[in-house]
């Protein structure tokens, strides 16, 4: 394929985000007196995959999702904490968190002086700035577009309009979005025109109706494709 234009989301794509969120909610609950076991964390990460799927579909903004999950999670476990002081040190350790998927690193070093390379990415500037800002990462893209920076989320077209609007408005055949969420990144991909590539790790069962053009499990994968 010919592609110019690789369009990246961030999280569980390039950056670890499961590993992260492990690390920052478990010292988040600890300091705040919360037992950190596995059966409060699994509610929590239940509760936030709710709140941002709420998000993706239009029924939650991002003031709501930021404080909204930890209110839930403090209510579900019947503990009296201070749900936006833990919102609050969560994002601020996440921002901190440095995981990368692997293989990433070096993806990227192949890829940069051939392909223009963008991140695009569903989440909170507060973290994802930070995170993005240094220097050994930023150098690798032509643009970064986060969604709460813009007011509108992946998988909508406005999110789509905007990123291309950022970078020229190359012609679509010439991009293609590599991610691992099939609602955010591979339908809104799809529906708006491009090619996309749904990256697999864990070679998790298709049973939607969304069809990625391309399915990797290793992010080297992409260079046979690109």
């Amino acid at each position: 394929m010919n592609y110019r234009w690789l369009l990246f989301d961030l999280d569980n794509t390039l950056y670890d985000f499961d590993a992260a969120s492990h690390f920052a909610l478990h010292q988040t609950l600890e300091e705040y007196g919360v037992d950190p076991s596995s059966g409060n964390k699994e509610i929590y990460y239940d509760i936030n995959h709710s709140c941002w799927t709420a998000f993706e579909n239009g029924a939650m903004d991002f003031k709501t999702l930021r404080n909204k999950r930890f209110e839930l999670f403090v209510n579900e476990i019947g503990v009296n904490a201070d749900a936006s002081g833990m919102g609050n040190r969560y994002l601020k350790l996440l921002s901190e968190t440095d995981f990368k998927i692997e293989g990433a690193m070096p993806l990227l070093d192949h890829l940069e002086p051939n392909y223009n390379l963008v991140v695009v990415t569903n989440g909170l500037k507060e973290v994802k700035r930070p995170q993005l800002s240094k220097p050994e990462i930023s150098k690798y893209f032509k643009a970064i577009i986060i969604s709460e920076e813009i007011g509108i989320a992946k998988p909508h077209e406005g999110f789509f309009d905007h990123t291309f609007n950022t970078i020229g408005s190359p012609d679509k055949s010439d991009v293609i979005i590599i991610g691992d969420n099939l609602n955010s990144d591979i339908r809104g991909g799809q529906d708006y025109g491009i090619d996309t590539c749904w990256f697999n790790p864990n070679q998790k069962n298709n049973a939607t109706d969304v069809k990625p053009t391309f399915e990797i499990d290793t992010l080297d994968q992409l260079l046979k494709i690109v």
